[in-house]
Order: C-alpha cells, then structure tokens, then sequence
C-alpha cells in the first residue's frame, strides 16, 4: 500500500502533467478557433456597431426639435435591438456562451408596450454593449496581430537564420533606454535613485541560437492563443450580463 506523502506526489505529478497536457493542446482545441474566429469578427463588427450608433444618436437627438428626430430614434433603437439578437446568435454559436431573449412586452395596447419598452432596462443595455465590442475588436487585434505574428517569425528563424543580417530585438540606431527615477524626501533632503534599462538585441548566427528563438517563438504563440481565448472567455461572461433576458425582435414585429 502506497503511503499518503506518495499518493499525494502521484497526485500533484498528474495535475502538472494535466495542466501542461492543456497548455501546449490549445491550438489544436475547436473552441480556440472558434473564439479566435469572434475576435477576428469583433473588430469590423464592432466598428460598424460604435459608427452606426454614434452618427444616428447625434443625428436623431440633434433633430428632436424636428418631427423627423424622433421617427430616426426610433429607428436607432430598433437596429440596435436587432444587432444585440444577432451578437446573442454569434456569441452562442462562436464562444460559446448560452444567451436567452425571451423577454416579451407587457400589455394589451401598443401605448402600454411601448412604455414597458422604453422603461425596461435591457432595452439601453445594447447600447453599452454594441460599442465595447469594438474595444474588443480593437484589442484583440493588437494582440493577434503582434503576438501571432512575431511568435510565427520566430518559429522560422532556424529556416534562415544562416543569411547574413538577421538580427532578433529591436533594431535601431542607438539601442532604447527605459529610465525609472523614484525620488524620496527626508527633512530637507531629497534622495533620488535611478534604474537605466538598456533593451538591445542580438544577431543569430548559429544552430543552437536559432533553435532557442524558435522555442521562445512557440512559447510566445501559446500564451498569445492563451490570452486571447480568455479574453474570449471573459467577453462571453459580460455578453451575458447585459444581453440576457432581450428582446427577440422578431417576436417584437409579430406582437406589434
């Protein structure tokens, strides 16, 4: 019979091999695809969602004053309703994250339901949900963009790293310098210390060289799919929050 203290080494043997199992699968997992596939969307999607919203606000508010100000903020609210049931669709299809829209109006006569839908508070959430899918969109952009791509370029550094040039860092005339000044006050002294980091870099000229970058270049690329699948992740919880319990538009048209 195994004692306690090597039960609890086979244990903590198993969970390391576990959790390194499902650091080094993740690009070979659907769910990272299909969480990189809303990312790759987010961006264009969110733009045209922060577009729309802004210039048929400002337009529509500006010409309240008008009787065709209140028809187009009508027609804002509308589309901005049908753009959150079809982020609930993607965000249930790509994350995936399960988003009902069951909410109906309340009502017998259209003037009750149109105040039960201008009061109810997931009628405006969309409104902050639509434009931070741009901020989404945005950020996870920079970081595919950057991440994947440097991480890929390192990969295939063994591929060339024997012609002449290749360096690694970044290049400049003059390497950069990262300057940290904390200052203490004491009585009537003032007591500074200052840390100069230099970031240099470095040419690549044999195997072993080559092979270490590219480690590094794999180790990069999963981390870079690690962060933008929880950022994914983390997108799906907040969908959630404020597209839960919607209006299906649909079922909107059909009632009015």
């Amino acid at each position: 019979m195994a004692s306690p203290t090597a039960e609890r080494l086979d244990l903590g043997a198993d969970r390391l091999r576990g959790g390194l199992r499902w650091f080094v699968s993740v690009p070979v997992r659907r769910e990272t695809y299909r969480r990189l596939g809303y990312l790759l969307l987010a961006f264009p999607l969110g733009l045209a969602y922060f577009v729309f919203l802004v210039v048929g606000l400002s337009v529509g508010i500006s010409l309240t004053i008008l009787v065709v100000g209140l028809p187009m903020l009508a027609i804002v609210l509308g589309v901005t309703l049908l753009a959150a049931q079809f982020e609930r669709w993607l965000v249930t299809l790509l994350l995936p994250v399960e988003i009902d829209s069951s909410r109906r109006l309340e009502g017998d006569r259209r003037r009750d339901q149109a105040l039960d839908l201008l009061t109810d508070l997931r009628t405006w959430t969309p409104f902050v949900y639509l434009p931070s899918v741009f901020v989404l969109g945005l950020v996870s952009f920079v970081v595919l963009t950057t991440g994947l791509s440097t991480a890929l370029a390192m990969l295939l550094v063994p591929l060339y790293y024997d012609q002449p040039g290749l360096y690694v860092g970044v290049v400049t005339d003059r390497a950069p310098e990262f300057h940290q000044t904390v200052y203490l006050a004491w009585n009537q002294l003032l007591v500074g210390f200052e840390a100069v980091l230099t970031v240099g870099y470095w040419e690549i000229t044999t195997l072993p060289q080559a092979i270490v970058v590219a480690g590094s270049g794999l180790l990069l690329g999963l981390l870079t799919l690690h962060a933008l699948n929880g950022l994914a992740w983390l997108f799906g919880r907040y969908a959630k929050i404020l597209l839960e319990g919607g209006y299906d538009v649909t079922a909107l048209i059909d009632s009015s």
